[in-house]
């Protein structure tokens, strides 16, 4: 059989190379009209998602879940970050203003804390002990405030703090809320000193547990525009929002920060991290690679050949994928890379050959002739083995890894057939010129391996054996986040979300038919120690409202009073009265404190006007709001299931009747351990699960069960193709030895090294296979046509696999330095990979091969 493949080998590239320079160009012309085919009909699809089967249970679930509740994949969440409430508060509500106004680029928004209806019912959803402290100490206040309203200015501020200190006692005001509003003034005045913006938070000297918030959050969410005839859909709308949020930055001292987040954010920002990744990745290997090929051969036309030939093979691959697949996703995008290295092979084994043989003084034919001879049965077993090794993944249920393996192994077949058609073609450039000679330091480095093979290779195969026991620690990743840039604004933000865990977006969730389903879910799940709480719109309907309304109407009766005060219709003391009116009081009730410290910074401003100018412009930044939201509150009423908001509404009740209920959880969930536990806990009382947590469970488990599969079918297929083929047992277990080897070697490192497998680095599988089942066909082959008594480093091969593996490593090892976590783990575990495919294949196959005393001749 390989004798009959080397013949047919033989014509076809001898007809190639009769055919010269035309041949050539044509092919160079086709690549060119390929590239142009991709570049204007590939896509990518960033949706993690969408890499699984869709028919598996978990993802038809998840599916479900979308489609009912399409908020969850298509809205943007804005975090708002401020120092105060206050600010949070203001923030909120300017920017849910400004999104509803731009009808252009969202067509809903949702901002809770500034939803009229929770302005006007958010005390109802405080326990009955906690409304009654802050509605004492908002009655406590109703006289500072009846006063503000009629004169909001420092002057009236500072001489009614000086009359209350003075009367503590039978004040409205009580001497502890004094103390706080001294200490928020003493930080105002401070700033204003400095000439900063640092605004007064009334809600923070109001209210006890405000005020000991080291930032407060604010979330608005709001649902984009999406324009799928782009490649970044949200792209519009986000860049909208942007512009809105760096424009209301200013204007609030750039004190408060946004953070964008939400499937659009994250699915765009991964995209522009992955695509740059990979474009400096390729530029760079492709430097890498063409140095390594000048070193090889020792050659710039030789060097040259062999990256025009690469080219050709990544245009014609990106057209096949254009054509039969459409659109990549974050796995198979990596296929350019991953060619980059493989498809260097077919040529750098063929290349190197000729160029011995014209060293040796040969014409192009004979040269060609030879290497076809020496090589070219290994080229034919090596292209569908390592395609059979891509291809292994097409059964398996992670669609992901398998459109990868069907670009890949497309790709391999077509850089074969670039290999043995463009290179003999291309060999009319090379008449009249002599070969170059190799250095010896290569041949030394293979002296030096043969001459302590023996040791290495049973310390390796030691190693090997011991590697197994770490087997069963080996696992896969499949939170998506691992995979994106932590530094990109969209995952920071995602990351914050997990500070509350009423906002923690890994939970599990439920969809029923009723609300008593909701209610059962809850009492099913609340025992379970793993489960924090449920959220349904059950929980939005208060508990206890005829004794809270009851409460609001009794305590807030001074208040209203205050609250109906005329507006800026009395004038009050000038600043300078009130301040010398306060620091008097100060230092004579004053030792230390809040007070003492802020009668010296009273000091400090008595005279200084610009001074005055901004704390009054800093304490009564946010009094308006303030005295809206108290306004609002004061009109709480009876709230049901049916006056909750329509845009809270659609969140947990679907227009076609299904309620959905969030299962949140105890622990921090991206630890994998907890999250086991929780999806495990859960899913015993509840099979039925969807949500976050329960998608990143079940994909793990789904890719992990489809890495094991592809590696048992590519074994397996690989191991009866050769059968077929060779017809030798030995040859055969010579072959995959070396690649088994390396297998449990890396997936060991991967464990020592915290590593794991996920999403993108999981082609380390399908390459190790395709590098090492080359290499060792390369080499066993070899090894069967050499004299007997000579040693297979003698010859060309050796330097044609170590040079192979090198390129590759150029290749992936140049993935490690981009921003994406995926493809940086990638070009990590690849480069160990290769280290290991290049140790067993170049030093414990040959080793091996001294026990084989009586080489077969090749059929």
């Amino acid at each position: 059989m390989l004798t009959f493949i080397e013949k047919l080998l033989a014509a076809w590239a001898e007809t190639a190379r009769r055919a010269g320079a035309p041949l050539a160009a044509a092919i160079l012309v086709m690549g060119g009209l390929a590239g142009y085919y991709a570049a204007t009909h590939l896509k990518v699809n960033t949706d993690t998602s969408a890499m699984l089967d869709p028919e598996l249970p978990f993802q038809e679930r998840a599916a479900e879940l979308r489609d009912a509740f399409p908020q969850i994949k298509n809205d943007v969440v804005i975090i708002i970050r401020a120092p105060t409430l206050d600010e949070a508060d203001a923030y909120a509500g300017e920017l849910r203003a400004r999104l509803l106004a731009d009808q252009s680029n969202f067509t809903a928004v949702f901002a809770p804390a500034s939803d009229p209806f929770f302005r006007e019912n958010g005390l109802l959803y405080l326990s009955q002990s906690e409304l009654e402290t802050r509605l004492t100490q908002m009655s406590k206040a109703a006289g500072l405030i009846e006063t503000l309203i009629k004169d909001p200015s420092l002057g009236t501020l500072f001489t009614t703090l000086a009359e209350n200190d003075e009367l503590a006692e039978r004040s409205d005001l009580g001497q502890e809320t004094l103390q706080d509003i001294y200490a928020e003034l003493a930080a105002v005045a401070e700033a204003s000193l400095a000439g900063e913006r640092r605004p007064f938070s009334w809600m923070g000297a109001l209210d006890e547990d405000t005020r000991n918030e080291p930032h407060h959050t604010r979330l608005v969410y709001a649902t984009p525009v999406l324009d799928f005839t782009k490649l970044k859909p949200a792209k519009t709308a986000i860049t909208a929002l942007r512009a809105e949020t760096d424009a209301m930055s200013d204007a609030y001292g750039g004190r408060v920060k946004t953070y964008v987040t939400g499937d659009p954010a994250l699915r765009m920002e991964e995209l522009e991290s992955v695509t740059t990744g990979i474009g400096l990745s390729f530029l760079l290997s492709f430097v890498l690679v063409s140095l390594l090929l000048l070193l090889c051969y020792r050659s710039l036309p030789m060097a040259a050949l062999t990256l025009s030939g690469l080219v050709v093979t990544l245009m014609l691959t990106s057209a096949f994928a254009a054509a039969f697949i459409g659109e990549l996703n974050l796995v198979s995008v990596a296929f350019t890379v991953l060619l980059v290295g493989l498809g260097l092979d077919f040529a750098i084994h063929l290349l190197l050959h000729i160029q011995e043989h014209r060293a040796a003084g040969r014409d192009n034919r004979s040269a060609l002739r030879r290497a076809i001879h020496e090589v070219g049965p290994a080229l034919a077993l090596a292209a569908p083995t390592t395609a059979i090794a891509f291809l292994s993944f097409m059964p398996t249920r992670f669609d992901g890894i398998a459109q990868l393996g069907l670009i890949a192994g497309a790709g391999v077949i077509i850089a074969f057939f670039v290999t043995i058609t463009f290179a003999p073609a291309a060999l009319a450039l090379f008449k009249g010129q002599p070969g170059r000679t190799h250095s010896g330091r290569v041949r030394g480095l293979f002296t030096w391996i043969e001459n302590h093979a023996g040791p290495v290779a049973a310390a390796t195969v030691i190693f090997g054996l011991a590697a197994l026991l770490l087997m069963p620690q080996v696992r896969f990743d499949a939170d998506q986040m691992a995979l994106r840039n932590p530094n990109a604004p969209s995952v920071q933000g995602f990351n914050l979300l997990f500070d509350d865990p009423e906002t923690a977006p890994y939970r599990l969730s439920r969809l029923v038919d009723s609300a008593a389903d909701a209610i059962e879910t809850h009492n099913l799940v609340s025992p379970l120690e793993s489960v924090e709480a449920t959220r349904s719109l059950t929980d939005f309907v208060p508990d206890d409202q005829d004794e809270k309304l009851e409460l609001i109407d009794f305590g807030a009766g001074t208040l209203v009073f205050a609250l109906d005060a005329e507006p800026a219709s009395v004038d009050g003391p000038s600043a300078a009265d009130g301040i010398a009116a306060l620091k008097a009081r100060l230092d004579e009730a004053y030792q230390d404190g809040a007070g003492a410290t802020l009668a010296g910074l009273l000091g400090q401003i008595e005279n200084n006007d610009a001074a005055q100018a901004l704390m009054q412009e800093n304490v009564f930044a946010f009094w308006p709001q303030l005295v809206a939201q108290l306004r609002d509150s004061m009109n709480a009423d009876y709230v049901e299931l049916e006056t909750l908001p329509a845009a809270l509404r659609e969140r947990y009740l679907s227009a076609d009747g299904k309620w959905r209920v969030d299962i949140l959880p105890s622990a921090d969930v991206r630890d994998y351990r907890a999250l086991d536990r929780f999806v495990a806990d859960v899913e015993g009382v509840l099979p039925d699960l969807a949500g976050g947590a329960y998608q990143a469970k079940k994909a793990g488990e789904t890719i992990s069960f489809a890495m094991l599969e592809a590696t048992g079918i590519a074994f397996a297929v690989i191991a009866v193709f050769l059968w077929l083929l060779v017809r030798r047992f030995r040859t055969v277990l010579l072959m995959l030895f070396p690649l088994a080897l390396a297998a449990v070697l890396t997936s060991a490192t991967g464990v020592l090294l915290n590593i794991p497998f996920n999403y993108a680095n999981v082609i380390v599988l399908p390459l190790l296979i395709g590098i090492g089942i080359d290499s060792g066909i390369h080499l066993v082959l070899r090894n069967d046509q050499i004299k007997k008594g000579e040693g297979v480093y003698g010859t060309s091969t050796p330097r044609a696999v170590l040079f192979s593996a090198l390129t590759t490593v150029a290749s992936f090892g140049s993935l490690m330095l981009s921003p994406h976590r995926g493809t940086a783990s990638m070009g990590e575990l690849l480069s160990i990979a290769i280290a290991f495919t290049l140790l067993c294949t170049l030093i414990v196959l040959p080793a091996a091969f001294r026990f084989d005393k009586k080489p077969a001749s090749t059929p």
